[in-house]
């Protein structure tokens, strides 16, 4: 359990949650908001507020915060932006720790009011101590608490998992999350940042550093008003955690996007690129590439490495995976001597034996076994990945026994890249997972996949010498 007198715990853990601009509109965001909690079963009490409504989602209304006789921990703020400052007021006279303003009209807007809005909002809360997700957010969840307190009530059914996710974009976050719920990836704590009133990457940051339900962190960065206090951040995470990061705006026109969406400064994208890496960060490309790298990192232990072997029943496929490992700067492992006579005796001579590994037609068990066996064994080896395509006659779950056999007698990072029409293999996939192998359905996730996890070890083993004698260095780059 965290913490209750950390700062973020009513954020994270609210006993009580009360949705002020609640609604009986399914249209209203304030409606949704009352949703999110109702549906993902928040154990504590749930206070709608509105100055009309006697009864929203059957649960009793308030025409006013300072009505309910209860605690409330967090409050949600689904009014008008002219309403807010009220809002606010009412919230700290009822001692709340926690916000989550969902109302936009802030700093993204093109006008000096917004600015100006947002620096009295700051302020405000600063003043009393209170942690504000927002303004212009979606809002905050975390799934082990089962908290929603976010305008998606969909939120409510993701897998519960060791992944947490911090974005400045609400339309980025949901689409990683929808990954996630088509793929079964397990996330923790969702939050949006929106135009981060109080709290930004860099304060989130320690607390999910020290999260026991947290084993990885994905941050999507648009821009930054302080970049050195988020590298920072970083760097003090990443030997205990690993962070999977992306800075949108890689160009002049999406740059200037950014800053009217949050009012971010996005700064040269090139630059941020080098900073994130140097503080230890993992830079994505993509939104699913942030997840899929994310996912390996909270299955497999880091290692580090370059060699990949690849076994495969498609010879086609495994030209594909041949070209995204070069095209992703690993190299392809050269079978020692050893290695090489092992694989002849056992494989019929019609197939490709040197790597990448064809067994098209060795389809028994044991020649898989053996296979996968000596490619583990082979020194020149730093992982192993396997593709198979769903048909009869190369069924899944002929590999499932013999593969995660493999995985337990070796410390090598395994995985497995399988791809069927939806509805087939999900149950296998679900049970290669839980061994410790994880499954991704194209050649170029399940590569991108493992150079973030070999980056991972590169990290690990450059802090680890770090804390050796080499000292800490400022971070060199200017943003």
């Amino acid at each position: 359990m965290a913490n209750p007198k950390n700062p973020f715990f009513p954020l994270f853990h609210p006993r009580s949650v009360a949705v002020i601009g609640a609604s009986g509109n399914p249209l209203k965001m304030g409606y949704q908001c009352v949703q999110s909690l109702k549906q993902c079963s928040f154990p504590g009490p749930i206070y709608p507020v509105h100055p009309q409504e006697k009864e929203i989602l059957g649960l009793p209304a308030y025409t006013d915060v300072r009505q309910i006789r209860g605690r409330v921990d967090l409050a949600m703020l689904v009014v008008p932006a002219a309403e807010i400052f009220p809002a606010l007021e009412a919230c700290r006279k009822k001692g709340t720790g926690g916000i989550v303003i969902i109302t936009a009209g802030f700093r993204e807007i093109d006008d000096p009011k917004g600015e100006h809005l947002q620096k009295e909002l700051s302020a405000f809360a600063n003043r009393h101590g209170i942690k504000i997700i927002g303004p212009n957010t979606f809002g905050v969840a975390n799934l082990h608490a089962n908290l929603n307190a976010s305008f998606t009530p969909s939120f409510s059914r993701l897998e519960k998992g060791p992944i947490s996710l911090v974005s400045q974009s609400g339309g980025v976050a949901h689409l990683i999350v929808h990954q996630a719920f088509d793929e079964g990836v397990g996330l923790g704590k969702i939050v949006g940042l929106g135009n981060r009133c109080n709290v930004d990457f860099a304060d989130l940051l320690p607390y999910l550093a020290e999260d026991k339900e947290t084993r990885c962190i994905i941050l999507f960065v648009e821009g930054q008003d302080d970049p050195r206090a988020l590298l920072s951040a970083i760097k003090n995470t990443v030997p205990f955690k690993p962070v999977v990061a992306m800075k949108a705006g890689q160009s002049a026109e999406s740059a200037r996007a950014a800053r009217s969406h949050t009012g971010s400064l996005a700064g040269r994208y090139e630059i941020y690129d080098a900073a994130l890496r140097q503080a230890g960060g993992i830079v994505s490309q993509d939104p699913g590439e942030l997840l899929d790298i994310a996912k390996i990192l909270t299955i497999l232990e880091p290692v580090k490495g370059k060699s990949v072997a690849i076994m495969t029943f498609q010879a086609g496929p495994g030209i594909l995976l041949t070209d995204a490992v070069i095209r992703s700067g690993l190299s392809m492992a050269v079978l020692s001597e050893k290695t090489q006579e092992r694989i002849n005796r056992f494989l019929p001579p019609f197939t490709i034996r040197t790597n990448p590994v064809d067994m098209a037609f060795a389809h028994s068990e044991e020649a898989f076994d053996e296979t996968a066996r000596c490619l583990l064994d082979d020194r020149n080896v730093d992982a192993l990945i396997v593709f198979l395509l769903h048909h009869p006659f190369m069924n899944i779950t002929g590999i499932v026994g013999p593969l995660l056999r493999q995985k337990q007698k070796s410390s090598k990072p395994v995985i497995l890249c399988a791809n069927a029409p939806r509805g087939f293999i999900e149950d296998e996939v679900t049970e290669f997972e839980k061994g410790g192998i994880p499954v991704y359905p194209q050649p170029e996730r399940a590569i991108r996949a493992l150079k973030g996890l070999f980056a991972y070890g590169e990290i690990r083993e450059r802090e680890r010498r770090r804390e050796g004698g080499a000292g800490s260095r400022e971070q060199g780059a200017e943003i």
